[in-house]
């Protein structure tokens, strides 16, 4: 399984590896669908900006950090 981060914000799990979600994005411009984990759901693959592999739901999280100006 992986977990896909979007541009809004939003995270969703998909029920395939992490190399079957990239093949995936990159064979179309338009959206593409993913089977999620509650049924299938379309992506835009430019709204995607992290894969993440999800190994028995460890998902890795972000960090984010801001400089201190």
């Amino acid at each position: 399984m992986a977990t896909i981060r979007l541009a809004n914000g939003g995270d969703l799990t998909i029920k395939l590896s992490l190399d079957e979600v990239k093949k995936q994005l990159a064979a179309s411009p338009d959206f593409v669908e993913l089977p999620g984990e509650d049924g299938p759901v379309l992506v835009r693959p430019s709204a995607v900006i992290a894969i993440i592999e999800d190994s028995k739901r460890g998902t890795a999280g972000f960090r984010v950090s801001a400089a201190a100006g």
